[in-house]
């Protein structure tokens, strides 16, 4: 007698889904506050380190919020991974300078900017900077962000793409998803302002990402020619040259952020810093293309902080 499978009912697919919902932020709280622990301690270190040696001098310490440029669980052939990978992983930033910084991160993968600020991350942000460990005592001693680039790859790509495949630039609309990640910024600016006063922002632009459909496993991925092949491009020279130009784009409104002094934020350059052979996938280099853009960060942080990292 053959078998058929009976369909979900939509009652049911809202309960499952509400129920994976749950589930997931609880695992994200979980992990936050197992993160804010081990900066915790780290710190303590720090400081048991300077009563025992008289020469020993304070690491620096970072807060960081951003997406999976801060926070790539996924080793180089996309295997979950024990260690982030990341530009401010521990064996990138965390691991570079004399002394090595100290970071407490609030950065997730595959998070917009809008998500990166919403009020519940905020308000975890502030609880830890007003009532966490740091190694000065007050707070951190500068802030490294990286969103942006999950507001604008994924799915909703085509929505500032040019139908027919012909242009080698994006669509006029794509202003409007700059527009969203300047004011993301400008709120992190605003929490700044109030919570850490004088405490400098540093943020990256990205890298020239290609459009091959290479995807980092068979859950994440492809981010970038799904879209294009939607919007009728055909092979990957004029994709390319779009996706170029929307980094410029980027590049070009947080280097104008970055004009203002008012607020002391500092845009490092990571335009190409990535070779086509340091490409994991779409959006994310390899491990050593990784430490390649930590080297950029730490070369300007090194230039703020001259003599302490």
């Amino acid at each position: 007698m053959a078998q058929f499978e009976v369909p979900m009912k939509r009652g049911e697919r809202l309960l499952l889904e509400g129920q994976f919902r749950a589930a997931q932020k609880r695992a994200l709280r979980d992990e936050t506050e197992q993160r804010i622990r081990d900066h915790g301690r780290r710190v303590r270190r720090s400081g048991a380190a300077a009563k025992f040696r008289a020469a020993a001098q304070r690491s620096l310490d970072f807060l960081a919020v951003g997406d999976s440029w801060f926070d790539y669980p996924l080793d180089d052939s996309g295997w979950p991974s024990l260690y982030d990978h990341s530009i401010i992983g521990e064996y990138n930033l965390q691991s570079m300078g004399n002394p090595n910084p100290i970071i407490l991160s609030f950065a997730h993968y595959g998070w917009a900017s809008t998500q990166v600020l919403t009020y519940e991350n905020q308000d975890q942000i502030i609880e830890n900077i007003q009532g966490g460990s740091w190694t000065n005592g007050s707070g951190p001693d500068a802030i490294l962000a990286s969103f942006g680039g999950d507001d604008i790859a994924g799915d909703q790509l085509a929505i500032y793409l040019t139908y027919g495949g012909q242009s080698n630039a994006p669509s006029a609309r794509f202003q409007g998803v700059l527009d969203s990640v300047q004011a993301s910024y400008q709120d992190l600016f605003a929490l700044r302002d109030i919570y850490a006063p004088n405490v400098p922002v540093f943020g990256q632009c990205y890298d020239y990402a290609i459009p091959d459909g290479v995807a980092a496993n068979a859950f994440f991925g492809p981010w970038l020619k799904p879209s294009f092949d939607f919007a009728l491009y055909e092979g990957a020279v004029a994709a390319t040259l779009v996706v170029h130009d929307m980094i410029d784009q980027f590049y070009q409104m947080l280097n104008g952020l970055a004009s203002n002094p008012a607020y002391n934020f500092h845009v490092v350059d990571t335009r190409g810093t990535i070779t086509p052979n340091d490409w994991a996938n779409e959006l994310h280099p390899m491990s050593d293309g990784f430490n390649k853009l930590a080297q950029k960060l730490l070369s300007a942080l090194q230039a703020y902080f001259p003599g302490q990292i």
